[in-house]
């Protein structure tokens, strides 16, 4: 398995008590796909410098995983999918960096 990080923008429709709903929703479909996240990181609202549609701002995301390879188109299908997602972004982590994001103090994870 090798290590990803998960950027997501989601779209709460203005119900930021949701929030963990929709985190729990993301991993469980990192997990359907057969990945594990390890940590999950509550960004902030924020207003989108360029407005492309009726959204003005959303709130961001920052999930580890480790995923199988083959498993990352079904996983961009899934979050394609997933209706609070408004926007994502996958890339993989290199080794030395995810070393270095393990040893993140316990107050910085969720």
């Amino acid at each position: 398995m090798k290590t990803y990080d998960l950027l997501v923008v989601l779209d709460l429709a203005g119900k930021e008590e949701s929030l963990p709903e929709v985190l729990t929703l993301v991993e469980e479909e990192v997990k359907g796909v057969g990945g594990r996240v390890t940590r999950t990181q509550k960004m902030e609202r924020r207003k989108f410098e360029y407005v492309a549609g009726a959204l003005e701002s959303g709130f961001y995301a920052n999930l580890t995983c480790e995923l199988p390879p083959e498993s990352i188109v079904k996983l961009r299908g899934k979050l394609a999918l997933c209706q609070p997602v408004y926007r994502y972004i996958l890339v993989s982590v290199s080794a030395k960096a995810a070393a270095k994001s393990r040893q993140v103090p316990a107050e910085a994870t969720v």
